[in-house]
């Protein structure tokens, strides 16, 4: 894979590891809780969030964070939904813990943790190389991998977000000199 498309995706997720997030997992489920209370967030939207929380829980309890403190994503501004994606990667919880395994073997640690820069990185590469064609540095598949990474989908509408990853791809050696 290309250590520029790498870290062309570190820079528009976390700002290269310096933005894990800017909310505590409190204020995300406070806000969560309202939203849905309000009628602006759905039953299966709930729903999801109530098992993410617990899969929030654990990942905090095996890192010996208090789950309710751990900075994560902010709940979006303009469309019903949540927060709570994870350190560097911003990962949410059940996509860590989907990947929780490889990086671990990979990093050489039981718990990975998703706010560690070696493990949050490690995991943004490990779920990009299951795009076909990421591995062989093909920019069509990097394009697709970044609109999976974000949307679970290679729709059209989700061109910006590869293109941003694009631009600071393109524009590494600028950056790393």
């Amino acid at each position: 894979m290309r250590k520029e498309f790498l870290m062309g995706m570190l820079v528009v997720e976390s700002d290269l590891g310096r933005n894990t997030g800017e909310c505590t997992y409190k204020e995300v489920e406070d806000g969560a809780r309202s939203s849905y209370e309000n009628g602006l967030l759905g039953l299966v939207a709930w729903n999801t969030f109530l098992e993410r929380r617990e899969k929030i829980k654990g990942i905090a309890e095996e890192l010996g964070y208090d789950y309710e403190k751990i900075r994560v994503s902010c709940n979006p501004a303009n469309y019903a939904g949540t927060g709570g994606a994870l350190g560097i990667p911003q990962f949410m919880p059940d996509t860590w813990l989907e990947y929780k395994e490889k990086i671990a073997k990979i990093v050489g640690k039981k718990n990975p943790d998703p706010w560690d820069t070696t493990d949050g990185v490690v995991a943004m590469a490990v779920k990009v190389a299951d795009v076909p064609g990421v591995t062989e540095k093909n920019q069509w598949a990097e394009g697709a991998a970044a609109k999976l990474y974000l949307s679970g989908t290679t729709s059209w509408q989700y061109d910006w977000y590869a293109n941003q990853i694009f631009y600071w791809s393109q524009n590494y050696d600028k950056i790393m000199s």
